[in-house]
């Protein structure tokens, strides 16, 4: 039996080791898939869409990024800037002329800022829950000061790093399926929330990305610059990117697509993976090109 993924790690030119890992046909139409932040990594977001994606003949790549997952810390701070250069760099590495970008939330922030900085080499792009189109955070001056208050991050991650209850909570508050809300998934969550490069890299991020009165990466003014087919799929409870934001994006982008899902939460491709497979699936197929393209 054919495994559905293999990992794979390498060095990138400027040292930096990467973990990523791939499916599909050495033929098929290149799929990279971004993970979010936080305690996330690429099989912790992708393991229900990678193999759908391949078994429909594209070939795909899930990496994570430094300091999250399987990936050694950068040499850099993990801030959105530095990891659209990190993206390059994979591409780059891959020598893949042109990509259809698919990014969760912290991800879809990275796949945009790629996207508008080297349109050429973007054929689509799918934006999941995507963070770089919100003018805010939610509850933004209390994440501010959350922020700013030295060590408070850290001493509360240290309490909570190895809590089920919290792993659970977290979990229902970004899965609104109580069905997607398994126990598997739970010890996923709890194994991935031990990692301390990961909350390090996330919380570089947050640090640079929350200001005072507004969020550092917002790429609403660019969006009408985005000329290749863009899927915009988002939850109608969406606790990080409120849907409105999604809707704004969609109707600024000339070429796009909106799917809403109602009921659906933050993680909507572990909400509802099937729903969003069959999207994302009809969107590569149609809108952003065959397989074999």
């Amino acid at each position: 039996m054919r495994k559905k993924f293999e990992r794979q790690l390498i060095t990138l030119e400027d040292g930096l080791q990467v973990n990523y890992y791939l499916a599909g046909e050495q033929i098929g139409k290149p799929l990279i898939l971004l993970h979010g932040g936080g305690t996330d990594h690429a099989l912790l977001s992708w393991r229900e869409t990678i193999p759908v994606l391949a078994n429909a003949g594209y070939r795909v790549y899930a990496p994570d990024y430094p300091g999250y997952g399987e990936s050694p810390p950068g040499n850099k701070p993990a801030t959105i800037k530095n990891l659209i250069g990190y993206l390059d760099s994979f591409i780059e590495y891959l020598e893949l002329d042109q990509v259809t970008l698919i990014g969760l939330s912290m991800g879809g922030a990275i796949a945009l800022g790629y996207a508008i900085n080297k349109p050429s080499k973007v054929s689509s792009l799918v934006l999941i829950g995507s963070y770089g189109i919100q003018d805010k955070a939610p509850y933004h001056f209390y994440s501010y000061l959350y922020l700013k208050i030295p060590g408070l991050n850290n001493a509360l991650w240290s309490m909570i790093r190895n809590s089920r209850w919290v792993a659970k909570t977290s979990i229902k508050s970004i899965i609104r399926n109580p069905r997607s809300r398994t126990e598997s998934l739970v010890d996923e969550v709890l194994e991935a929330m031990k990692n301390g490069s990961s909350h390090k890299a996330f919380n570089e991020m947050q640090q640079d990305e929350i200001l005072c009165k507004k969020i550092k990466t917002n790429f609403t003014n660019r969006l009408p610059e985005l000329q290749m087919p863009v899927l915009i799929i988002h939850g109608t409870h969406d606790i990080g990117v409120p849907v409105k934001y999604a809707r704004r994006a969609a109707s600024l982008i000339r070429n796009s697509r909106l799917e809403v899902i109602e009921n659906a939460g933050h993680w909507i491709q572990r909400d509802y993976p099937e729903i969003v497979n069959k999207i994302i699936l009809d969107f590569v197929c149609q809108g952003g090109g065959s397989p074999d393209t």
